[in-house]
């Protein structure tokens, strides 16, 4: 059975306390197993946030996991509140509505994201740094 996992890595130290939209400005990753599965991109070139997330889809099938697909999304109606991103995704197929997602900072070097939608929250990571 196919098992989807993602997690994400703060690549970059930030204030546990973040208010500023352009705290979130770059590009943070995730990995699980040392396999690449979250890429989230956020910019702020008009004003307002914007940027996109790639979940990777990760099997355990066999002896070592692996990338089996890649689901590249926008992200839709991003905001912060404190030290929460919160933003929505489209569902690949469309077939209902979107997802809802946030990264929450828990430390200068740790961060939790979670699918609201689902209730359901991925682990948190220490960042490498």
């Amino acid at each position: 059975m196919q098992q989807t996992f993602c997690a994400l890595l703060i690549a970059t130290t930030l204030a546990a306390q973040s208010t500023s939209p352009s705290d979130w400005v770059g590009v943070w990753q995730g990995e699980l197993d040392e396999i690449p599965s979250v890429v989230l991109t956020v910019a702020q070139d008009n004003g307002s946030l914007e940027g996109t997330l790639v979940l990777n889809i990760i099997t355990r099938d066999g002896t070592r996991p692996h990338i089996v697909a890649h689901e590249p999304h926008t992200l839709m109606q991003p905001e912060v509140h404190g030290a929460r991103l919160s933003f929505r995704l489209k569902r690949i197929d469309g077939s209902s509505a979107p997802m809802n997602f946030s990264v929450e900072l828990t430390s200068a070097d740790r961060a939790r994201f979670i699918a609201t939608t689902a209730a359901q929250m991925f682990p948190s990571l220490k960042s490498p740094n």
